[in-house]
């Protein structure tokens, strides 16, 4: 089980204010998905047409700061934090006993992946919303995150 506080520091380039818990169960209460179309082999996998939520999962996913800074510096060594942790969660594991800044780091990474990875948030959605559900739990608990606003 994690300790209390809990804090997370939000984007200094984004200049954002507090976490936008509310986007957060918009995007969790609809059945769209969150990745864009997948590109592979010249061509669409998924139906380019369709809407998707990825505009709002990725502005979700930007209003934290410091993956990169927070797990050794870039971005080898951030997925080197990440590998084990997500490995654990899709193994079963519970979000409870990480950090909120961590989990979503992870929710950061996975979304910063898809730039280079296409597909790789429709194929991580289920773990990222579990994630993402957890950390609006701890939001609307009794102790909630402490989200720090960066200058």
């Amino acid at each position: 089980m994690r300790k209390h506080p809990d804090e997370v520091y939000l984007s200094k380039r984004n200049k954002i204010e507090h976490w936008p818990v509310e986007l957060a169960e918009k995007v969790l209460a609809s059945p769209l998905p969150w990745g864009p179309p997948t590109y592979a082999f010249g061509g669409y996998i998924d139906d380019p047409t369709q809407p998707d939520q990825s505009d709002d999962v990725h502005a979700l996913a930007f209003c934290v700061d410091g993956a990169y800074e927070h797990h050794g510096g870039d971005i080898g060594e951030a997925w080197k934090w990440a590998r084990p942790l997500l490995h654990h969660l899709k193994s079963g594991g519970s979000c409870e006993q990480y950090a909120t800044q961590d989990l979503l780091d992870l929710v950061f990474l996975n979304v910063r992946l898809e730039r280079f990875s296409d597909g790789h948030i429709r194929s991580e959605e289920a773990l990222l919303r579990d994630i993402v559900r957890e950390v609006v739990r701890r939001v609307q608990s009794s102790h909630p995150p402490v989200f720090l606003v960066q200058k």
